[in-house]
């Protein structure tokens, strides 16, 4: 057989079980962003925590014998045989294969494992054109062999989604290979030309960034750090633009990078990285496992990869040279009052997420082969403490802000505020708006100011926020939301 199949459906039980755990999938699910396309997606039954698939694989001498032990050696695609099965109250719902593919071994420091000696190595598989279970074009198996409670990946990809913000769904396989099991994998989707539609409408490039300067360069797009997964592999122009201008921390960082990047959802990531306790990830000290996107208009996203190490620890400002982007961030007034928010939106979600509860779910399913949960929910429940005593070293948000058309004057805002009572003295204030989504215009004012008018204005949809300033910190924002300005 070479094709998907449906063979019997669940009974009631089963389906009682299977709303309500997907109900706590549907809550991290995060949709697209808007103007993306809504191509067909057929395997997303697979990338669910709650669903665990048996693939086997049938790997020949030829094959096994091109497959070094040796991490630092070329890793080529090679022939074997892939199956897939599903099944649900001990009855098979789903199947493909036995088909021919092509499959390597993944995996670098700490997560590299000798396939041909019988250990657990992470594979990357590729199905051929025409021959694509599901539509898929490749599977991704983690070996989790850094990740003893097996729920690491599965939480933290969730919650980067519930941001908005793209990443792989996950799923588990039970794989067996030649004959003998090798133990649960993580069935992690492929961030690829078939992934990427459902969250972007075009793309021209995504780049994996890996190990900071030790495989190449940060500050040169052609170097051994980044990595092509999608787009011309030869023409990088639009990275090695964004990387030039990043390095540049004159005056005026945020207005020349916002046409190349998404400081905001940037600013979500580097703020779920420090949240989510992913030491390993762009924002840190070593400048590792993150995406770089590109649409065709050469603007970047970032999206997160290699989490198998969250839950663990994290900086909010680690001072590390490497992440160009995340320096001339914090840097710049207006970026890094985006990642104070950042945080502090995250905060405000936190308990709401129920990752607790979350985690137990997840860890129901692979309890036989994991090493347990317990430090993961000590994290957990640690975090919302030492974030607050972070944002006890801030100044107080502004209190009560009114924001309102001026009678009779076209292009003005009338903006008025409170000052709030703070133990960290409140040097002045950041009055901050935009036209619709475009770039934010800032104005520093006094701490004596409660009051303020924007005038000049064209017209349209306006935002206004302001924050409270320190001696050397900043306030999250109070947001008054729109205001038409005729």
């Amino acid at each position: 057989m070479n094709s998907a199949s449906s063979i019997k459906k669940s009974d009631p039980r089963d389906r009682a079980l299977f709303a309500t755990l997907v109900a706590f999938v549907i809550a991290f699910a995060g949709p697209a962003p808007a103007g993306a396309v809504s191509p067909s997606d057929d395997a997303q039954w697979m990338f669910r925590p709650t669903v665990m698939v048996q693939v086997n694989l049938s790997i020949p001498d030829s094959s096994m014998e091109q497959i070094s032990c040796d991490m630092g050696a070329e890793r080529p695609y090679v022939p074997a045989t892939f199956t897939m099965t599903y099944s649900k109250s001990g009855q098979p719902t789903r199947a493909y294969g036995p088909s021919e593919i092509k499959l390597k071994v993944k995996g670098q420091y700490g997560s590299f494992r000798c396939l041909p000696s019988g250990e657990k190595a992470g594979l990357k598989l590729k199905f051929p054109s025409g021959a694509r279970p599901w539509g898929l074009k490749k599977l991704t198996l983690n070996n989790m062999v850094q990740d003893g409670s097996m729920v690491r990946e599965v939480l933290s990809y969730e919650a980067f989604r519930s941001l908005g913000i793209a990443a792989p769904r996950t799923g588990f396989a039970q794989v067996t290979i030649n004959g003998t099991y090798r133990g649960i994998f993580l069935n992690v989707e492929t961030m690829d030309s078939v992934a990427l539609p459902r969250w972007y409408p075009t793309t021209q490039h995504l780049y994996e960034g890996s190990y900071g300067s030790w495989w190449g360069d940060v500050s040169d797009a052609g170097s051994g750090h980044y990595e092509v997964d999608e787009g011309d592999e030869e023409i990088r122009t639009d990275l090695q633009t964004l990387l030039d201008t990043a390095r540049n921390l004159d005056a005026g960082w945020y207005a020349r990078m916002h046409p190349l990047a998404d400081l905001e959802q940037m600013t979500k990531m580097w703020a779920g990285e420090w949240f989510l306790g992913h030491w390993d990830g762009y924002s840190q000290i070593i400048t590792n496992n993150y995406y770089l996107h590109s649409d065709v208009g050469g603007r970047f996203t970032m999206m997160p990869w290699g989490t198998d190490q969250s839950f663990q620890w994290a900086e909010r400002y680690d001072g590390a040279g490497a992440h160009f982007i995340f320096n001339g961030c914090v840097q710049d007034p207006i970026c890094h009052g985006q990642y104070v928010d950042a945080l502090a939106n995250i905060a405000s979600r936190w308990r709401g997420w129920l990752l607790s509860r979350r985690a137990d779910t997840v860890y129901s399913f692979v309890t036989a082969e994991s090493m347990g949960i317990a430090d993961v929910k000590s994290f957990i429940a640690a975090r919302p403490g030492e974030h607050a005593a972070w944002i006890s070293t801030l100044p107080k948000t502004p209190r009560n802000l009114s924001v309102s058309s001026a009678r009779g004057r076209t292009g003005t805002i009338n903006v008025s505020w409170r000052k709030p009572s703070s133990a960290v003295e409140i040097t002045g204030f950041a009055l901050e708006y935009r036209l619709g989504t475009g770039a934010w215009t800032r104005v520093q004012l006094s701490r004596s100011t409660t009051s303020y008018v924007i005038r000049g204005l064209a017209g349209g949809r306006y935002t206004v926020q302001v924050r409270s300033l320190g001696e050397s910190a900043i306030s999250p924002a109070v947001v008054k939301g729109s205001i038409t300005v005729r």
